[in-house]
C-alpha cells in the first residue's frame, strides 16, 4: 500500500476577455503535485553519550526534571521543489509576445534518518520499542506532506486562475522580466504554504513526544536499565 496518494490537478484554459487578443494558450496548463519519501536511514553507530548534544526540535517532556537524556531521535528534512516550465511566442506583426505557464510540477520529498544509540539498539526490548516510537515521527511527516501537497496544488491553481495563466501581448523587451515574475509568483505561493507546513509539522511532532508516550515506551520494557551518559 503506497504511503502517498499523488494529487494531479489540471488547469482550465483561460481565454482573454477581449476576443481580438492574439494571445491564446495552445493547451491548458498542466499542474501536478506529487509527494515521495526516500528509504529510511538507520544509524546505530553512536553511543548514548555521543548523541546528547544533538539539537532536537521537539520539546522534551522531562526537560525540567534533570533526569532526561536522549535515547534516540528522528532527523531529516521535507524538501519542496517547484518546477515551472514557461513558454512564450513572438508575434512579429504586433512587435509583441505572449507568455504562458506550460506546466508546473510541485515535488515534496521526505528524507528521514533515525538515530538510536547502539546500547539501546542492542537491547532486545528497548531497541524495538524505541524504533516503533521513532517511526511515529515519520508517520507524522507523511501525513503532513500528504495534507500540504494537496493544498499547494490547489493554491497554485487558484492563484494563477485569479492572476491569469497567460500574459500578453507584452513588449518583446519585457519578455524575460515577465517570465521571471511568473516564476516568482509560483515560488511565493508554494513558499507561503511551506512555512505553514513547517509549523504544523513541528506541532504534530511535539505531540508525539508527550509524557504519556514516553511512559508507554518505558512500560514496555520495565526491566530495561538505561546507560546514563556522564554529566
Amino acid at each position: 500500500m503506497p504511503f502517498f496518494d499523488p494529487v494531479t490537478l489540471g488547469s482550465l484554459m483561460i481565454l482573454a476577455s477581449v476576443q481580438s487578443n492574439p494571445c491564446v494558450m495552445p493547451k491548458p496548463t498542466d499542474i501536478s503535485a506529487v509527494p515521495s519519501t526516500k528509504e529510511i536511514t538507520w544509524d546505530f553507530s553512536k553511543t548514548t553519550a555521543e548523541i546528547q548534544n544533538v539539537h532536537i526540535d521537539t520539546i522534551n517532556p522531562y526537560a525540567f526534571t534533570g533526569e532526561s537524556f536522549v535515547e534516540g531521535y528522528m532527523s531529516g528534512s521535507i524538501k519542496m521543489t517547484p518546477h515551472v516550465n514557461l513558454l512564450y511566442k513572438i508575434l512579429p506583426e504586433y512587435n509583441a509576445a505572449c507568455a504562458w505557464y506550460d506546466s508546473i510540477d510541485i515535488e515534496m520529498q521526505i528524507s528521514p534518518t533515525i538515530v538510536i544509540p547502539k546500547e539501546v539498539h542492542e537491547d532486545s526490548c528497548m531497541g524495538p520499542a524505541v524504533r516503533q516510537h521513532e517511526m511515529k515521527h515519520i508517520a507524522v511527516d507523511r501525513q503532513i506532506v500528504n495534507k500540504y501537497i494537496a493544498i499547494m496544488g490547489r493554491k497554485v491553481y487558484d492563484g494563477l486562475a485569479e492572476r491569469g495563466f497567460m500574459a500578453g501581448p507584452i513588449p518583446i523587451d519585457q519578455v524575460q522580466s515577465t517570465l521571471a515574475r511568473m516564476q516568482d509568483t509560483v515560488t511565493q505561493i508554494v513558499g507561503q504554504e511551506y512555512k505553514r507546513m513547517e509549523l504544523d509539522d513541528l506541532d504534530a511532532q511535539r505531540a508525539v513526544d508527550s509524557v504519556q508516550e514516553y511512559r508507554r515506551v518505558q512500560a514496555l520494557c520495565p526491566d530495561y536499565n538505561p546507560v546514563k551518559p556522564q554529566q
